[in-house]
């Protein structure tokens, strides 16, 4: 067994894409392309607009916000839920109280 820390001490701070009070540690990669990670949004956050690397699945686990994709419509988000984008969709996150979301990246999502 081994413990990996994705702690907010681990986290290193996002500026790209207008990024406001947003932090990000890369958990684990995976088998060919993609990863998991985990973002953290302070209150007021925001991960700015960018396009999927790969599909995305977007895991809140604490706190809450609303997310959008390519359309722009900010949809709400809490703990307990997930967005997928898929790759190459233009998406953003936003919290006023902050959230903690896992991020898992890979090549295709099967739901």
């Amino acid at each position: 067994m081994r413990i990996i820390d994705f702690g907010p001490v681990a986290a290193h701070s996002v500026e790209r894409y207008e990024s406001v009070n947003a932090a990000f540690v890369r958990v684990v990669n995976t088998s060919g392309a993609g990863h998991v990670g985990c973002i953290r949004l302070g209150p007021g956050g925001i991960l700015g607009r960018h396009p999927a690397a790969s599909e995305q699945l977007f895991c809140v686990v604490e706190g809450e916000g609303e997310v959008s994709g390519t359309d722009g419509v900010a949809v709400p988000i809490r703990a307990g839920q997930a967005a997928l984008w898929e790759a190459g969709e233009f998406h953003e996150t936003t919290s006023q109280p902050g959230l903690t979301a896992i991020i898992i990246e890979v090549e295709v999502v099967h739901l």
